[in-house]
């Protein structure tokens, strides 16, 4: 008996224990020892949690939402954590990005035939760098994860011809419907995020192009839990609030479909009550199903360049 005792002991011991993914060390110099730093909150419950618990809430979830602050380098480590501990149990999902648009579905599915696994060569393939979005080496460590537990990866955005037509010609049909109210939240959300400086003539445009963005989003995210049973959604946190943005396009068009957004939030100077942040968004509350909070990343004054690009613009006659 003993000796059957030691063996099973000594097989036990022989299997390697589940690395966890250990979380990342934040990098974004401001506001470091802010008291929320690094904390997880609930808002649905008001209450504080770990990143155990969100992963597991996330886990039982049809479609997970992780929503950034695209210059913030702390929100992708963290993207990439939650990536990766989602791919720690069963079957691998479909992981969507914002920043890859369907004119670059080919160049994606072409690379990784290609090349499997590549992620560090997918940012040049997509010809990353000619894009406005942060540096690829942001975006890569999400896509190693992915790619190495198997996930396939997809774009979710429109071309920027597609967004031209919607500002040109486009109309609300066909978008799920959403209140006066959203609307109109929603076009003030484009206001401020252009400095108050965007002609009010350009408004409605700006606003179907959102929308429109938010279905792609969310059509995205179906076909992904249709061909891989679940997916994660990579992208701006005002496109997963919510309240509105992807989670409420995708309960429309997918109304069995359950989603838990985690929205990555900068702290702010002096402010500590984690409800508070709901402001930002014109909500009493966070709109996240969870909000991690982060130090706040080094930025230039972004009205200031939003200025210089519009008068570069009128210099061009544009």
């Amino acid at each position: 008996m003993r000796l059957v005792l030691a063996f099973v002991a000594a097989f036990v011991a022989a299997i390697p224990a589940r690395a966890e993914t250990p979380l990342p060390s934040f990098e974004a110099p401001l506001m470091r020892d802010h008291v929320l730093v690094g904390k997880l909150w609930l808002p649905a419950t008001q209450r504080f949690a770990t990143p155990d618990e969100v992963v597991e809430l996330a886990r039982a979830a049809d479609a997970v939402l992780l929503g950034e602050t695209h210059d913030n380098a702390d929100h992708h480590a963290l993207q990439a954590w939650m990536t990766a501990r989602l791919m720690e149990s069963g079957r691998p999902p479909l992981v969507a990005f914002e920043m890859i648009d369907a004119g670059q579905e080919k160049a994606l599915r072409r690379h990784l035939a290609d090349h499997p696994g590549d992620a560090a060569g997918l940012g040049p393939a997509l010809s990353w760098e000619k894009s406005a979005w942060p540096s690829w080496s942001l975006y890569r460590p999400i896509a190693e994860v992915a790619l190495r537990a198997g996930a396939a990866l997809a774009p979710a955005n429109l071309t920027r011809e597609q967004v031209g037509d919607i500002v040109r010609h486009g109309d609300d049909h066909g978008l799920p419907p959403i209140s006066r109210q959203q609307l109109a939240s929603i076009g003030e959300d484009i206001k401020d995020g252009h400095c108050g400086m965007l002609p009010d003539t350009a408004v409605p445009g700006m606003v179907r192009v959102q929308r429109s963005r938010d279905k792609v989003m969310a059509e995205a995210l179906i076909q992904g839990m249709h061909d891989h049973g679940h997916a994660i959604l990579i992208a701006g946190a005002g496109h997963t609030r919510t309240d509105r943005g992807v989670p409420v396009a995708l309960s429309q068009l997918a109304p069995t479909a359950k989603a838990f957004s985690v929205g990555f939030l900068e702290v702010k100077d002096g402010m500590t009550d984690p409800a508070a942040y709901g402001e930002r968004f014109g909500t009493r509350t966070p709109p996240f199903d969870a909000v991690w909070f982060t130090p706040a990343a080094e930025r230039e004054d972004q009205c200031e360049a939003f200025r210089r690009h519009m008068e570069k613009k009128k210099g061009k006659g544009a």
